[in-house]
């Protein structure tokens, strides 16, 4: 008896681009939302972070984190049309990318920088990451079955 096992070796996604969209701006969204408001704490908190040109401006801080809110919402939407598990593939890249984005605010030489202010401006990279991460990687699982 021969039996003959079949690899779909390029699986597509089940989201419309329309899906997709939506779902990138939710994880946008939210995730503007929840950094905005730790930010906001804190200056509250410590007001002389704000002298630290990444943590001076809650314009700025929104506009760098809704671009990678779309360029995740993009690689997850590319991966799940090309590889098996995008889910798991797309945590492991955005793990790394997390990381690899955390450095800058230590090293670069910016005027003000102070261990806190790194701190801060880092502890926002993980908030806006695990809530994009995470709308993403469910509101895909959930739409797709």
């Amino acid at each position: 008896m021969n039996h003959q096992i079949t690899v779909n070796t390029q699986p597509k996604t089940d989201l419309s681009r329309s899906q997709w969209v939506k779902l990138g701006l939710i994880a946008a969204t939210a995730a503007i939302v929840a950094v905005l408001v730790v930010q906001a704490l804190a200056i509250a908190l410590w007001p002389e972070i704000t002298l630290f040109r990444p943590l001076d401006s809650y314009v700025r801080s929104a506009i760098f984190t809704l671009a990678p809110a779309l360029g995740a919402t993009a690689l997850l939407a590319w991966l799940a049309g090309h590889v098996n598990q995008p889910v798991q593939r797309f945590i492991t890249i955005s793990a790394i990318v997390l990381g690899v984005s955390i450095i800058p605010d230590y090293i670069l030489p910016v005027e003000y920088k102070t261990f806190l202010a790194s701190s801060v401006a880092a502890f926002l990279h993980v908030v806006a990451a695990s809530i994009i991460v995470f709308i993403l990687a469910v509101g895909y699982q959930r739409q797709k079955g």
